[in-house]
This record gives structure tokens, C-alpha cells and sequence, in this order.
């Protein structure tokens, strides 16, 4: 399987940052929860409780509806999910990454389309967490390493909306952004700080990082057998 490099960071600061002992790449729901459990759970009343919703009124600051991100039907919404790293803790904690390393800053269209990109990662995203993993304490992060101001000021507004919304306040879920010289300090350098006297090179990240830190030198020559004479 392809693991690309912004999702292999992510697992290893999972692992060796947050201390999961159970973590994966390209998460995705299983079938038979969806047809199984998925219909009866709080996701499910919660995605049927925003699609009911009047549309909100919106203005020249705040343009952003959550009803904009959803799809016609409960289950395709979630079938499309996918959480680049997942990670449980020994405590039980949940931790759901979405990782965006695009080599010119965060992609996805133009800043409204990021935008509604963005949150729609963090609406699956909570959804999974409360039908999957009900009363346990669970992260939904959404990173990047480089996010330009415009986009990053219309995602911190929406970000906010949906944090002040009733709708979204099981007290278990937490939405952050992490992104820029955020994501540098707490992520890149809290996992090379904490895997550096680590041995393991399974990890893409760690191998990549080993091998641009290495000391490089030129070989010391030692004397041939002839010179020695």
C-alpha cells in the first residue's frame, strides 16, 4: 500500500508523541458497520438532525453552512470516508488525523472550496467518532504544513462556527487545526524530539529523517600495503 510521507509523519507522531499503541494509515469503515449499526446510531440522528435544518442565514463573514457539506444520503456520506491515520491509546483514546502535504501550500481548489474541503473532514470525521467510538475521548485533527492566509482565515472561522454549534458538542469530541509554524512545533518537532534514540526505521518518516541527519564525510583513506615500507 502507498503511505504518502505527510501520513506517515502523522502515524509516528501518533506512536511516539501521543503514545498509541494501536495506529493505522488509510482508516476506513467497515461495511457491516454501516449497514449493521451505522442506521442506528447517534451519527445517524445527528446527520439527519442537520439535513432538517433550515439553511442558515448567511453573511460576507461567515458564508459557511454545514449543510453544504453534506450529501443526500447518511451512509454514502461516511462510505466516502476516509482518515488518513487513526490511533488508539492504551488508555483508549481516539486520535483521527487528516493530513494535507501539498508541495505549494493546501490545495484543494480555491479558498472556498478548501474551506468547505476542510469541514467536511471534520464533519465525517466527528460522525465516525460518535458512531464508532461512543463515549470515549476522541481528537479530530486536521494538519497541514502549510496553509496560506486566506484560506487558513476562512477554515478558522468555519472551525470556530462548528465548535460554537449545539449540534456538535459531545463533550468527548475535540476539533483542532493544526497548521503552519503550529504544525512544525507540535508535530514535526515533538516526533523527531521524542523518536530520536529510537532504533525502529519501519516508519517512512524516521527513515527519511535518519537519512538527511546523518553525518556525512568523506572516507578517511587508510595507507597501502606499499606505502607502508
Amino acid at each position: 500500500m502507498e503511505i504518502e510521507i505527510g501520513e506517515s509523519l502523522c502515524l509516528s507522531y501518533l506512536k511516539h508523541v501521543k503514545k498509541c499503541v494501536i495506529y493505522q494509515t488509510n482508516w476506513k469503515l467497515s461495511s457491516w458497520w454501516l449497514q449493521e449499526l451505522g442506521k442506528k446510531s447517534l451519527a445517524e440522528k445527528l446527520y439527519d438532525k442537520l439535513k432538517k435544518s433550515p439553511s442558515k442565514e448567511k453573511t460576507a463573514a461567515t458564508d459557511f453552512d454545514v449543510k453544504d457539506v453534506l450529501t443526500s444520503d447518511f451512509s454514502q456520506f461516511l462510505k466516502q470516508a476516509e482518515i488518513d491515520v487513526l490511533g488508539v491509546d492504551k488508555d483508549g483514546n481516539v486520535y483521527a488525523i487528516d493530513v494535507a502535504f501539498h508541495e505549494g501550500g493546501l490545495g484543494y481548489g480555491k479558498k472556498v472550496e478548501a474551506r468547505d474541503c476542510v469541514m467536511k473532514k471534520f464533519v465525517r470525521s466527528y460522525m465516525i467518532m460518535l458512531g464508532c467510538f461512543p463515549g470515549k475521548k476522541c481528537t479530530v485533527i486536521f494538519a497541514s504544513p502549510k496553509v496560506d492566509a486566506a484560506k487558513q482565515d476562512l477554515i478558522m472561522l468555519a472551525l470556530e462556527e462548528l465548535q460554537a454549534d449545539a449540534r456538535f458538542k459531545d463533550k468527548e469530541i475535540t476539533l483542532e487545526y493544526i497548521a503552519n509554524d503550529k504544525f512544525k512545533e507540535e508535530i514535526l518537532d515533538q516526533t523527531i524530539e521524542a523518536s530520536r534514540d529510537d532504533a525502529d526505521t519501519n516508519e517512512l518518516f524516521l527513515r527519511s529523517y535518519k537519512l538527511i541527519s546523518m553525518p556525512y564525510t568523506k572516507p578517511k583513506r587508510g595507507k597501502r600495503k606499499a606505502d607502508a615500507h
